[in-house]
């Protein structure tokens, strides 16, 4: 075997195990992200399980119990409500995702009522965490977020900036 021939066997060699380690690295970091994840949605779904909504509004309190019925095919319902989602465009963007998974069994108007509850639920329950993460948008993010919670919940107040 010739000096040229040794040497494109090694850099073949290098580089046949170069890759082995970028696919073994890429493996460990997907399940270090799937371990992080699990443990992530462990403790949301170990927080509280319920919501007193008997002081909301009637079609709140409609919109929770099909919040109740419907997710809990899928998750329990410890896991929305125990979310640290509070803007509307999040619970747009997740309503969405629920809306689209085939075991949800979830209509448009359904999911359009859900997203309703969830906005209220946020700019209520969660309301210190809603102002802190309104207070970090863009004014004109803020202003686009105050309107849709207004649309919902008109008691909303936000101070601003």
């Amino acid at each position: 075997m010739n000096t040229l021939h040794r040497h494109r066997l090694f850099r073949l060699g290098t580089l046949t195990a170069l890759a082995l380690l970028a696919v073994a690295g890429l493996v460990r970091a997907q399940e270090e992200d799937a371990a992080a994840q699990k443990a992530r949605l462990k403790k949301l779904d170990d927080g509280p399980k319920k919501i007193d909504v008997s002081t909301y509004p009637k079609d709140m309190q409609a919109g929770y119990a099909l919040l109740a019925g419907k997710c809990v095919k899928c998750h329990t319902l410890a896991r929305p409500i125990n979310s640290r989602f509070v803007l509307p465009d999040e619970w747009q963007r997740y309503i969405k995702r629920m809306v689209f998974k085939p075991d949800s069994k979830m209509t448009e108007d359904e999911g359009k009522t859900i997203y309703r509850f969830l906005v209220y639920d946020s700019s209520v329950r969660k309301a210190d965490s809603l102002r802190t993460r309104l207070g970090r948008l863009s004014h004109e993010e803020s202003e686009s977020a105050i309107a849709k919670i207004k649309a919902i919940n008109p008691a909303f107040e936000f101070a601003g900036k």
